[in-house]
């Protein structure tokens, strides 16, 4: 078997913007995630093959990086892959968070978020960042449940909706 040499290619600087997506896009997206999901497939066993015959079996990790890239392509949504050791700066790390740089600088002197100073300029680890998010979703998860829980027991789910008079705006 003839050895190849693996080529690391950094794609984090080349994200695919969702309007860069097409319908054929996420239909194959669509059926990557069904292809995945399918009864008895136990997320094992999924192989990638070429037309030529060559093919690899992807690891029960890999096919779930599939899943998910799969999910927000089909979503319409756009991908990027970071590396887990990349130095993203303050601005980077704020875009992927979606809030502003000021806030980002707050988590970081805060200590939310490891990170370290190049110079004058905050760089942070995208596997930082990533586990930063997961916990921040956690969190609004949590409080998104225990709302939800309040809500039902109040009865708030079951009781009729009724609505409310619009105020008259002043000076009219």
């Amino acid at each position: 078997m003839a050895s190849r040499q693996v080529v690391r290619r950094d794609t984090s600087e080349r994200p695919v913007p969702a309007a860069a997506l097409t319908a054929a896009d996420r239909e194959s997206a669509l059926k990557l995630i069904s292809l995945i999901m399918a009864p008895g497939s136990g997320r094992k066993g999924l192989r990638l093959a070429r037309a030529d015959g060559e093919a690899v079996e992807l690891s029960a990790k890999f096919v779930t990086v599939l899943e998910v890239a799969a999910g927000m392509v089909a979503s319409g949504a756009g991908v990027a892959v970071l590396a887990a050791d990349r130095d993203l700066t303050s601005q980077e790390a704020a875009d992927i968070l979606g809030v502003s740089r000021q806030y980002m600088v707050r988590l970081l002197d805060r200590g939310d978020i490891p990170s370290s100073k190049v110079g004058a300029h905050r760089r942070v680890k995208a596997a930082d960042l990533a586990e930063y998010r997961a916990r921040r979703d956690q969190g609004r998860r949590r409080a998104l449940d225990i709302l939800t829980a309040d809500a039902e027991a109040d009865g708030g789910y079951d009781a009729p909706v009724t609505p409310r008079p619009r105020r008259a705006a002043a000076g009219r």
